[in-house]
């Protein structure tokens, strides 16, 4: 008799875990996590926001959470923030960097200082295998170095009437 209940053969290799996340990264995504947690409504930026900005400390994960909780969804973000359908999206995954004008529009829609987008810590890096999507579940810290060369180098010197 023809038995359909048949477990399969223990020929394949077992499925392994996926490496645990380092400690190291962990605490560092804490760090970042509780940063969000002091942000102050939008004001007037300063030589601070504009000197964060430029050495590319803004942080795509800041950005999406931002986003997220404000419900910002879809094109009417991109010209909130002065770009174009996808850039905010790649904003979000680290491939492109906002230039100073659009960093400015995107904290005041999400309504933080510009230096709430961005953390100390954090510093261009390039990845191998950044995601060209959003993913869920996915904790992006740092934007590629081309990128923010790209977008800085527009703007070399802080723009008129910051202090």
């Amino acid at each position: 008799m023809l038995n359909v209940f048949r477990r399969r053969s223990n020929s394949a290799p077992p499925q392994t875990a996926p490496d645990p996340i380092p400690l190291s990264d962990l605490d560092r995504l804490e760090s970042f996590t509780a940063h969000l947690e002091h942000r102050q409504p939008f004001a007037a930026p300063n030589m601070v926001d504009w000197q964060l900005w430029y050495d590319g400390k803004l942080v795509p994960m800041f950005i999406t959470g931002l986003l997220d909780l404000g419900q910002h969804i879809g094109p009417n973000v991109d010209a909130a923030c002065k770009a174009e359908e996808p850039e905010v999206d790649r904003w979000e995954t680290g491939t492109l960097y906002p230039n100073w004008e659009q960093t400015v529009a995107l904290a005041a829609l999400v309504d933080v200082r510009v230096r709430d987008l961005a953390h100390r810590d954090a510093e261009p890096r390039h990845h191998d295998h950044r995601p060209l999507r959003r993913q869920s579940r996915m904790a992006i810290l740092s934007f590629e170095p081309d990128a923010v060369h790209d977008a800085t180098t527009e703007h070399p010197a802080p723009p008129p009437g910051i202090s």
